[in-house]
């Protein structure tokens, strides 16, 4: 196969099927990009982690790029959260047909979810008002040298970002950034880069003590 996208694709008998989305690709509207899922299949293969988290499972399908690429490492696991049991039963009917039995999905909320271990990558792609309340609560639980991932997450961080039929909802969808997330990017206990996709793409590494400040 060419690349990972045309592997799980061919893999997946028919569960997977691509459809153009500009110069980019994608499986339907809501989930990852072909692009972006092959970039955090490339980001897992790299940063070969043991445990990584995924907020938001829908479908499957970026934790079935995740899930390849701990499987191709030889070890790992993810561990996905969804609130919808019919998502949850989808995305387990993928990832049983690709062979991956490295995923485990929780089906319960991810502010009421106890971590179970600390990870090297998480990536949120929950319902995006509660995405800067996740990488709060997650970030203690972020080893150094780890990443985030924020799906949809603009340059702007949306921030004064106004919707006519949403007016009382500040910086919409995602609300303004709330005190400790600021306070992390401030003082660069995370330092963040963007990637321009269709839907955006934001990430965030914790850096190592060893890590260059001006």
């Amino acid at each position: 196969m060419s690349n990972i996208t045309d592997y799980l694709v061919t893999k997946s008998n028919g569960l997977l099927k691509l459809q153009p989305e500009g110069q980019f690709s994608s499986f339907n509207s809501g989930s990852t990009e072909a692009e972006v899922s092959e970039f955090l299949y490339a980001l897992v293969r790299n940063l070969k982690p043991v445990n990584v988290c995924e907020t938001g499972t829908f479908l499957g399908i970026s934790s079935a790029y995740i899930g390849q690429a701990l499987k191709d490492n030889g070890f790992g696991k993810i561990h996905t959260l969804e609130i919808l049991k019919e998502n949850k039963e989808k995305a387990e009917k993928l990832w049983e047909q690709l062979e991956l039995n490295n995923i485990e999905c929780f089906l319960e909320s991810s502010l009421t979810f106890s971590p179970q271990n600390n990870y090297e990558f998480i990536f949120l792609d929950s319902n995006p008002e509660i995405r800067f309340g996740e990488l709060v609560k997650f970030y203690p639980f972020l080893k150094e040298g780890g990443f985030f991932g924020i799906h949809d997450l603009p340059e702007d961080l949306c921030q004064g970002n106004i919707n006519p039929d949403h007016k009382d909802f500040n910086s919409w969808p995602y609300g303004d950034v709330p005190d400790e997330m600021r306070e992390l990017l401030r003082t660069q206990k995370l330092v963040r880069f963007h990637l321009p996709t269709p839907r955006d793409c934001a990430f965030f590494y914790k850096p190592k003590p060893r890590y260059y400040k001006q």
